[in-house]
């Protein structure tokens, strides 16, 4: 069991990290984007409304396979007023039950919620409403529930993580009872 919880865990890590990554190329190629528009329009007096929509889509795409990867890190904005006094075993308990009861059924009701709403956007072929901008709407809207996907994935991999911890916290034998036998029933 532990090596499937393992190996499950390995395979979630690699999900977001492969996120982060993604989120950093789109990241760079979002200010590269930013910039050669810039340049076009002010140095040469050019530029296309789409290019502009475009740096729209990079952003989606960069924030919502980013905050997988900033959970991973614990670089998220987290409320640390009540775990800050809290032991090793008890931020351990703070974590999986935040991600069980908070992280996990979130993320389930934005990717129900906004199944609908990506849907919408794609069967009316949604487009921008700027003459010459964009099509597929519905793009950046899916990215809130590949985003959200991703969310599951490293709440899943933490409450893992987690969980094992505090099996083996608990399965461990403290050292009063290996030093005294007698009590350790």
């Amino acid at each position: 069991m532990l090596r499937l919880t393992l190996g499950l865990e390995r395979g979630l890590n690699w999900i977001t990290s492969f996120s982060g990554w993604i989120s950093g190329i789109a990241m760079v190629l979002m200010i590269l984007l930013i910039f050669s528009n810039m340049f076009a329009r002010y140095a040469l007096g050019m530029g296309a409304m789409w290019l502009q929509e475009l740096e729209w889509y990079l952003l989606s795409l960069s924030v919502m396979t980013g905050i997988s990867y900033a959970m991973r890190y614990d670089e998220h904005v987290r409320v640390d007023i009540f775990s800050h006094n809290f032991s090793r075993v008890g931020k351990l308990w703070l974590d999986l039950l935040t991600m069980v009861l908070v992280a996990l059924p979130v993320s389930a009701l934005m990717i129900f919620y906004g199944w609908d709403y990506m849907m919408v956007s794609y069967t009316r072929n949604e487009g921008s409403p700027n003459p010459g901008g964009m099509p597929w709407l519905f793009l950046p809207k899916m990215m809130i529930l590949i985003g959200f996907v991703l969310i599951i994935a490293e709440a899943l991999r933490q409450a893992l993580r987690a969980a094992r911890k505090l099996v083996f916290h608990y399965r461990t034998p403290s050292r009063n009872d290996k030093e005294n036998p007698r009590h350790a029933a």
